[in-house]
């Protein structure tokens, strides 16, 4: 007989697996949410809402913690690398035409530039700033 805990983690639905052509052939989708502006240098600085937990927000709320009732911001600013990724991420373009331009301006192997705008688009997406639309 298995026995469940009534409170407890549950276990969360693993993604199914992408090809690696499949997720090259994604496109990012900039967060309408974010603030973005222009720092020296033509850098770029990133404000989005701190999330937090259900719980602990609505503590923060009901204890006046949050400036008129928005959560508190946090900030990003991107080095040039990163700013002429995001500067790119249009909706329209792919993460592969994306990593090829980095590629060219960077002077570095295709494969090379793939592995780290994947990983970088894949932060952005864990920070919530970003989204990937799958259609072609």
């Amino acid at each position: 007989m298995r026995i469940t805990p009534l409170f407890g983690r549950k276990k969360k639905k693993p993604l199914p697996e992408m090809t690696r052509g499949e997720a090259l052939a994604c496109k990012p989708v900039k967060n309408l949410d974010i603030e973005e502006t222009r720092a020296d240098h033509n850098r770029i600085v990133l404000a989005y809402p701190l999330r937090m937990k259900p719980i602990f927000a609505d503590v923060a709320k009901k204890y006046g913690l949050w400036k008129g009732g928005r959560p508190p911001m946090k900030r990003l600013e991107l080095d040039d690398m990163g700013s002429l990724v995001w500067d790119m991420i249009d909706g329209e373009t792919s993460v592969k035409k994306i990593a090829a331009s980095f590629a060219k301006k960077y002077n570095v192997l295709p494969r090379e530039a793939e592995v780290a705008t994947a990983a970088f688009l894949k932060d952005l997406g864990k920070r919530g700033l970003i989204a990937f639309s799958m259609n072609s």
